[in-house]
């Protein structure tokens, strides 16, 4: 009798002790690994690229633009966006497709000898919510330091830092005509509240919009202004990013289809 409790006692010691020394390796597992999650922001798993990219940049929280530093090699960015797909590399530029607040884009790293000078996000496709790209650009930075606006040019905000030039644009490139028995009429009881941007709120009219959100060195952005013809040395989506190309304009008109242009 007195072996078989001397064997119990034993074996709820080894029991006891087994469950400290787990509890002990538990305390020690990184939040992501704990299969018991405290709260959801805390138990997320940072993802392969999120890995990846903190190894390649030494835990470097000073980016210029994502996870990237001007002067980065391709082979570092592709890197930083490994998991993402790649829809386009050519020789001084990696296109991938990426959402940003609810706008599907287009990701645009340029290089020039092999080393990153400007980054961006510019939309897919004309979109009506594109003044999202404008608003993530101002609730990330902040006011602008210039703001300008005008029929042709849409809405143009600029930042600087002593590293980047940030650049956000937004402006109308298609107009749908739709059939509606109703349109605005130019007078009414109320004319004198309505004749100020009567065409914008036309209902036989939508209006769709592309958006460019781009990061340029500061250094390279001087370099363009000491060049005598600098428009040369930048590749399309260069020009693109810097707004100096845009989407051509069009109209789309029930049973008469598109056609080149738009209404102001």
């Amino acid at each position: 009798m007195k072996v078989k409790l001397l064997f119990l006692i034993a074996v709820i010691c080894l029991c006891v002790s087994g469950c400290a020394q787990q509890n002990s390796r538990e305390s020690n597992i990184p939040a992501w690994d704990d299969r018991t999650p405290l709260d959801e922001s805390s138990s997320a798993t940072p993802s392969f690229s999120d890995k990846l990219s903190n190894i390649i940049s030494g835990g470097n929280s000073e980016y210029h633009f994502r996870k990237v530093r001007w002067g980065f090699t391709r082979e570092r960015v592709m890197l930083s966006e490994a998991g993402n797909t790649i829809t386009e590399n050519r020789g001084n530029a990696l296109v991938y497709k990426c959402k940003l607040n609810g706008v599907y884009c287009k990701l645009i790293y340029t290089f020039k000898d092999n080393r990153l000078r400007t980054a961006g996000y510019v939309t897919q496709t004309p979109v009506p919510n594109a003044d999202n790209l404008i608003k993530s650009a101002v609730d990330k930075h902040g006011m602008p330091d210039t703001h300008t606006s005008d029929p042709n040019n849409g809405e143009e905000m600029v930042w600087k830092t002593s590293d980047t030039v940030i650049y956000a644009n937004l402006y109308a490139s298609v107009t749908k005509r739709t059939m509606t028995k109703y349109d605005y009429s130019s007078g009414g009881l109320l004319k004198n509240l309505i004749q100020e941007g009567l065409e914008e709120r036309n209902p036989g009219e939508i209006r769709y919009w592309d958006g460019v959100y781009s990061h340029v060195d500061m250094a390279f952005f001087r370099e363009l202004h000491e060049e005598s013809f600098p428009l040369e040395t930048l590749s399309f989506y260069e020009k693109l990013l810097a707004g100096i190309v845009k989407r051509r304009k069009r109209t789309n008109i029930p049973g008469l289809g598109t056609i080149p242009g738009s209404l102001p």
